[in-house]
């Protein structure tokens, strides 16, 4: 046998050797993929409100705002309003340390009185003893902002003092 032969016939039993060597058996495992999105709801802003009223004026007065949340899409939340600093008898009062004017806090959505039925962190005005029920604002979180806009009324008499008279509300997102 030539030497070329030889080399080329040694080349070809070792690409057969080799070839003879390929994967003759398998294993397998799965890869498990697991995400969970952890339900989250944010407070993103609350309007104070901030009013002057004329020394004398007697009737209703009307201030507005907003709270502004979001929440993951399709995750139930709430937003309830606490009693204040002020609160007496049931009542919401804002105060100069002297005086008290009475107030309401009312839901734009629906223009009922907006309190903390039922919220777990802040149950200090859900209901005034008289049956009345005070509702939290409900919603469904889009993953977006969410506006949820209130009004503040008093109603003056036209004799209290000049001063400036103040409140101070929880706000409570529960979800």
């Amino acid at each position: 046998m030539k030497k070329q032969t030889l080399i080329k016939a040694i080349a070809a039993s070792g690409l057969m050797l080799a070839s003879s060597f390929a994967l003759a058996d398998t294993a397998t495992d799965d890869l498990d993929i697991s995400l969970t999105i952890q339900a989250a709801c944010t407070v993103l802003s609350v309007d104070d409100v901030t009013e002057t009223v004329n020394t004398g004026f007697a009737g209703t007065h009307s201030a507005s705002g907003n709270v502004n949340v979001t929440c993951n899409n399709t995750h139930a939340y709430r937003v309830a309003m606490g009693a204040g600093t002020h609160m007496s008898a049931g009542v919401r009062h804002v105060s100069d340390g002297v005086s008290d004017i009475v107030y309401q806090i009312t839901k734009a959505s629906d223009g009922l009185v907006w309190g903390t039925n039922g919220v777990a962190a802040d149950n200090s005005y859900n209901n005034d003893g008289a049956g009345t029920n005070y509702n939290d604002q409900n919603g469904t979180g889009t993953g977006a902002g969410q506006v949820w806009g209130y009004g503040i009324d008093f109603t003056l008499a036209g004799t209290e003092a000049a001063g400036t008279y103040t409140d101070t509300v929880l706000v409570t997102l529960e979800f």
